[in-house]
């Protein structure tokens, strides 16, 4: 019986892709708060990480990067506004890392599961299921993060 209620390969390798997020942004979260005491605005910071990024992911899917004449216009406008959300998400998140620990502002990034819960529903209805298991487990990461924000005082 599978207890984890996987369904398929690609179900795995979207919960370990996850898992891989998840473990990469708690590693820059620390290398974050590193940097923007080393550069002089978390601003700058930011893009230098971005364009980084974006260097390393063009070597790795050089070959699909090149398919990017094959995408419609409304795909590609919703890959600019994600692209534009996560600039703004990153250099929101140096620009808090400058001005707050480490350990309070992680979690709080972290919150953005709850927003993908709340916009999934909003705009994925036909294609995400939020069940009351889903909306129990967002209520919990609010709790958590309001238990590790009372932590500090």
């Amino acid at each position: 019986m599978n207890k984890l209620n996987i369904n398929s390969k690609k179900e795995l390798i979207g919960y370990t892709s996850s898992l891989s997020a998840a473990i990469s942004y708690g590693i820059s979260a620390i290398l974050a708060k590193i940097i923007v005491g080393q550069i002089t605005t978390p601003l700058i910071a930011s893009s230098f990480a971005l364009f980084f990024g974006f260097f390393t992911l063009a070597i790795i899917f050089y070959k699909q990067l090149m398919n990017i004449k094959s995408i419609d216009k409304k795909t590609l406008m919703f890959l600019f506004l994600a692209g534009l959300a996560s600039c703004i998400g990153v250099g929101a998140q140096y620009y808090a890392m400058n001005n707050a620990p480490v350990i309070l502002v992680a979690p709080i990034t972290g919150a953005n599961a709850l927003f993908a819960i709340l916009f999934g529903s909003i705009f994925l209805k036909k294609i995400e299921k939020i069940t009351p298991l889903t909306v129990i487990g967002a209520f919990m990461i609010i709790i958590g993060i309001i238990i590790i924000i009372l932590s500090r005082a």
